[in-house]
């Protein structure tokens, strides 16, 4: 491997599919190294060095002191503009009826888990102290929870196909709703360590991203029998389901109403003390 190669981190979700697939095919493949996985898996593979740059959870730069080992790529972001579709709370009650109950949480991304903390009591007023949270796979068999906070592509399923007893809130859709602004999901970070000796690698992988993400649009339709025929889910979504899912749900500009939403959420978490500060965000030179 040479020396030189950046460690890439691929998220193995449908959202990030159609960024991939182009880049893929737009980048030097000797100078990338990609490493694929959840959210949570890439974040670890952050902090421990085995990856240079990903697009990972927004909430991994709230960690102590984090904003002292990472950059973060400008213009470039995995956001909702109003629903997201593939981050939901199936509930068999109202949310404001969610006191005493149990709630199944996911186990791939923290920043997911913070958001329906919001929602639910700093929007919706419930009491944190009555809630009981759990971890594990989703299943509607034997003792299945009250609620259960699912995400990527099978939160994607069951937003259009939610299992029967159970209501779908699209977590995106309730942000919005709350605030008008954009939810930012993940950023493109990136180790300060890497910079020495991989900051040309790392302007070129921003500027194919820029200019991936500004001719997207018209190729949505076109990549999407690719998408599903690589997908283990192709047969619980449709072709028009997963090409209205990139064209409406899911955003990669960082741009401004982006970046004030992404302040406020971490402004909300520090003020319910999910986290410790609000990440100062610094980003890597434009390309």
């Amino acid at each position: 491997m040479p020396h030189s190669q950046l460690n890439l981190g691929k998220i193995n979700y449908l959202n990030c599919w159609p960024l991939f697939n182009q880049l893929q095919t737009a980048l030097t493949s000797e100078c990338f190294n990609l490493i694929s996985g959840h959210p949570a898996r890439l974040n670890a593979g952050l902090k421990e060095g085995r990856i240079d740059i990903s697009p990972s959870s927004s909430m991994l730069l709230a960690h102590d002191n984090a904003d002292d080992d990472y950059f973060i790529l400008p213009d470039i972001t995995i956001a909702s503009l109003t629903e997201v579709r593939s981050v939901i709370l199936l509930s068999r009650k109202p949310l404001n009826e969610l006191n005493h109950c149990t709630i199944a949480l996911t186990n791939q991304s923290l920043t997911s888990i913070f958001l329906l903390k919001i929602i639910l009591f700093h929007f919706h007023k419930l009491n944190p102290d009555s809630i009981s949270f759990t971890t594990g796979e989703f299943s509607t068999n034997a003792s299945p929870p009250d609620a259960a906070l699912i995400i990527g592509d099978q939160a994607l399923k069951f937003y259009h196909n939610p299992p029967a007893d159970y209501k779908v809130y699209d977590l995106g859709r309730l942000w919005y709703e709350f605030t008008g602004l954009p939810f930012v999901y993940a950023l493109w970070i990136g180790r300060k360590s890497a910079l020495q000796e991989k900051s040309g690698i790392i302007m070129e992988l921003h500027g194919t991203l820029k200019k991936i993400i500004a001719e997207l649009p018209g190729k949505f339709a076109q990549l999407t029998p690719c998408a599903l025929a690589e997908t283990e889910n192709r047969a619980e979504i449709t072709p028009t389901q997963l090409t209205s899912y990139w064209q409406q749900a899911i955003s990669y500009r960082l741009d401004q109403p982006a970046l004030t939403g992404l302040d406020l959420f971490y402004r909300l978490a520090w003020k319910m003390e999910l986290i410790k500060q609000v990440p100062k965000l610094e980003f890597f030179p434009a390309s």
